[in-house]
């Protein structure tokens, strides 16, 4: 039932974007089949533990670099290092509610440099560190 429900979701979601109901508001939906942003968003997925840069990525997609960070940011709604760095913490988010693969695996893994700065970037942007959260998640269920 639940794949079926969210069958529904997927398909009402791109015919609101094909009739044109999401308009100029950012759409992660509508920046994946944009060719350049859309490329570049791949790539971050794809690479996770890669520490990008703005210029790397807008080469990438053969762009410039101000031109890139603009439409990016128009499209998917926030700027190019700020999303990899969320996507990079909804996986971490992630494996530390399903695995028991250690904090400092899990950060070297993520592209962190030592569990020292995993662990400072992580409270920064979901307030608690690894350990409290992954405590938290379990005994919630």
């Amino acid at each position: 039932m639940l794949d079926r429900l969210a069958q529904v979701i997927l398909v009402h979601g791109m015919r609101r974007l094909g009739a044109g109901d999401i308009g100029r508001r950012a759409s992660w939906l509508r920046a994946l089949a944009d060719p350049q942003i859309g490329a570049a968003l791949r790539q971050i997925h794809a690479d996770v533990g890669r520490r990008w840069t703005l210029g790397e990525l807008a080469a990438a997609v053969g762009m410039s670099r101000s031109a890139f960070a603009l439409r990016f940011t128009r499209m998917v709604g926030k700027p190019p290092l700020e999303y990899a760095i969320a996507w990079r913490m909804q996986l971490a988010r992630d494996a530390l509610r399903t695995s028991e693969r250690p904090v400092g695996e899990l950060g070297f893994a993520l592209g962190y440099a030592s569990e020292s700065a995993f662990s400072t970037a992580f409270r920064r942007e979901v307030g608690e560190s690894p350990r409290a959260f992954r405590g938290r998640a379990r005994a919630a269920g």
